[in-house]
């Protein structure tokens, strides 16, 4: 198992996904995250200069609650996602669900008899 070492820079609300990343280390080194992990109760909340362990393989979800940026390192720093959109538009969601729903309701339904 080689360690290797990542650094992050999120924007506020970019989310962090890793995999089966026990042993990998969480350093915030600016701003704020909130994490949490697979089979754990408990939701937590890391601010610069926090460190924290991924303690089992499952999925691992860190959030940015400002603008931050991370280090990971241990086994699963090379293979953490970072999506390219985290957030979505309220407006483009708007416009998808009218669109949707005007499109069914112009549909003219017959029951069968």
């Amino acid at each position: 198992m080689t360690e290797t070492a990542r650094r992050l820079t999120l924007a506020t609300d970019q989310l962090v996904d890793l995999d089966d990343a026990r042993g990998t280390v969480i350093r915030v080194a600016s701003g704020r995250v909130w994490l949490t992990q697979y089979g754990d109760l408990a939701d937590h909340v890391l601010g610069a200069g926090d460190a924290w362990a991924v303690e089992r393989n499952g999925r691992t979800i860190v959030q940015a609650q400002e603008s931050t940026t991370i280090d990971l390192s241990g086994p699963a720093a090379d293979r953490a996602i970072t999506p390219v959109a985290s957030t979505v538009e309220p407006a483009r969601v708007s416009d998808w669900i009218s669109r949707v729903a005007n499109s069914w309701i112009a549909r003219r339904w017959m029951p069968y008899y």
